[in-house]
């Protein structure tokens, strides 16, 4: 289960640097103010691409557990839905909107489903493990 991991770590890492860039960028455009509902806004948005670089992090040095299964589904399904989300929302265009980039949003829904294959490859080999391994 190296290779699923593996992949799942690197999906995982670059999303979280996509949503650093993008705090840095909004950060910079206008004035943040560290109130709590801002700060609290920022991690949970890291909460999804956390859980699955711990958890595949978990799945490559441990090898078993329900904790890191729980983990790589919870990082998943929120991969998953935020890429159905904002492909939905981003290629609704308005009139005299320039066109979307289709190519990036095909690239990332591809990258979702492998993602998705992986991350199921991964759960189904920890919960099938032996009892006796955990």
């Amino acid at each position: 289960m190296k290779s699923p991991s593996i992949f799942l770590l690197l999906v995982g890492c670059v999303w979280a640097v996509f949503v650093v860039l993008m705090f840095f960028g909004l950060a910079g455009i206008a004035d943040f103010d560290w109130s709590m509902s801002g700060v609290l806004y920022w991690l949970a948005m890291l909460i999804g691409p956390m859980s699955l670089i711990v958890g595949s992090c978990l799945v490559m040095i441990i090898g078993t557990g329900r904790f890191s299964a729980v983990l790589i589904a919870i990082g998943c399904l929120s991969l998953t839905g935020g890429a159905l989300y904002n492909s939905v929302a981003a290629i609704q265009r308005q009139p005299l909107q320039a066109p979307p980039p289709y190519s990036f949003y095909v690239l990332m829904l591809f990258v979702t489903l492998l993602a998705d294959v992986a991350g199921f490859r991964v759960v189904r080999h920890l919960l099938r493990s032996h009892p006796e391994a955990h």
